[in-house]
């Protein structure tokens, strides 16, 4: 068995296309606004309504999160920022993890954290 994708469950499709895109920066392998699918590697999102149709969804929540890693956490920051998304507060370094780290949410609400590795001598 081999990991496939994460598949993102949201109610506004072209939002949340535009968000992964555009504030993100992720490029989309397949779909575009326009669909009720899209792909951006192994993060996937799908129009929530769709899904249903083949399983019964529970409410939505903080059961899981998309973690992005980038080489410069601040220069990403920046261009989230510029882009119009919100990091829910500064980055934070977690030595015991050995990243640096920031968290935002997308417009369905789903949890994404952004971070780099912290420096061998700072780990």
């Amino acid at each position: 068995m081999k990991l496939s994708q994460v598949r993102l469950l949201v109610d506004d499709f072209p939002v949340c296309f535009r968000f992964y895109r555009s504030v993100l920066g992720l490029e989309p392998t397949f779909g575009d606004e326009t669909d009720a699918y899209a792909s951006f590697g192994q993060v996937a999102i799908f129009l929530r309504s769709g899904q249903e149709t083949v399983v019964e969804l529970r409410e939505p929540g903080d059961a899981a999160l998309v973690c992005l890693e980038v080489d410069d956490l601040e220069a990403a920051i920046a261009r989230i920022a510029a882009a119009g998304g919100q990091p829910l507060g500064p980055p934070i370094a977690m030595q015991d993890w050995g990243i640096r780290v920031v968290y935002l949410r997308d417009p369905a609400d789903n949890l994404v954290e952004v971070h780099e590795a912290l420096p061998a001598d700072d780990a």
